[in-house]
């Protein structure tokens, strides 16, 4: 089964996993748009994170638009976290979004290497699920704190003996 919308706009399960190649991803037409299931999270949730309503889309650039094929990969939810400042857990909403260029050839890749943009080669298979997860992680912070402790200047440091 290919990665197309369904009637009611949400693609199942084995839509996301559906592994193909970063061209494909590219192709003009392609969409791909849901809820994802916390069961489907695995990577963002392996360590206990809590996601909740997250949908995830996926859609080819208008070639007309970009000199450069790619896509566009966004993801939106809400994501329960634990402050490393004060130990006490929060909820982070994440409305992230990036553009994907697809490289026809390694060497093309290697040619964008000084671009400040993202990039991946076109016959890299991978799934739209891998996709939407790791702009998922991409949105935590590497020092997750609440809003409390985010607003104090300098963040508490705990010893342990």
């Amino acid at each position: 089964m290919t990665a197309k919308q369904n009637i009611s706009g949400d693609a199942s399960a084995a839509d996301w996993k559906f592994r193909q190649t970063a061209a494909q991803f590219a192709r003009s037409g392609y969409s791909i748009s849901g809820a994802l299931s916390t069961e489907l999270l695995t990577r963002c949730t392996e360590d206990g994170t809590d996601a909740k309503q997250v949908r995830g889309a996926i859609a080819a650039l208008q070639a007309s638009l970009h000199e450069r094929s790619g896509f566009v990969v966004s993801v939106q939810g809400c994501l329960g976290l634990t402050c490393q400042s004060c130990g006490v857990g929060f909820e982070l909403p994440v409305d992230s979004r990036s553009t994907m260029y697809v490289a026809k050839d390694s060497a093309e890749l290697e040619s964008w290497e000084e671009e400040s943009f993202d990039s991946i080669e076109a016959n890299e298979k991978t799934s739209a699920l891998e996709l939407v997860e790791d702009e998922l992680l991409l949105a935590i912070p590497y020092v997750p704190r609440c809003e409390k402790c985010s607003a104090d200047s300098a963040p508490k440091i705990h010893e342990f003996n």
